[in-house]
Order: structure tokens, then sequence, then C-alpha cells
């Protein structure tokens, strides 16, 4: 019986700058977090509130259109 072949390209992982960007994002937050953990955490806690304000958004925009 002769093999399948799929139709979606095989990738061999992201290279090597996929992994230098990575490892680079993490140093620097890292860094961050070390030399001003309350700047860091009051950084996280605005991210927090503002993906929250956007999903109420998101889910008021929903509410909407359903009505």
């Amino acid at each position: 019986m002769a093999r399948k072949t799929t139709m979606m390209p095989v990738t061999n992982g992201g290279g090597a700058g996929r992994r230098v960007l990575a490892t680079l994002v993490c140093l620097v937050l890292l860094v961050l977090v070390v030399r001003d953990p309350v700047g860091a955490a009051a950084v996280v806690s605005q991210v927090g509130r503002s993906v929250d304000a956007a999903l109420d958004a998101l889910s008021a925009f929903g509410a909407a259109l359903s009505r």
C-alpha cells in the first residue's frame, strides 16, 4: 500500500534565531525583575488590568451583537 502524503509542510523547529531571541527576552525580563521587583510587579499588574479590560470589551461587543 502506498504511503499517504500530507499537504502540510513539515517544519524543523524555529532555527537558531528564535532561540536567541527567546533567550534574550528571558534575560531582559530576569534583569528587570532583579533590579526593580516593585516596578516589575506594577507593570505585571497594569498588564493584567489591561487584559481584563480588553476581555470585558470583547464580551460586551459579543453581547451587543447577539441582541
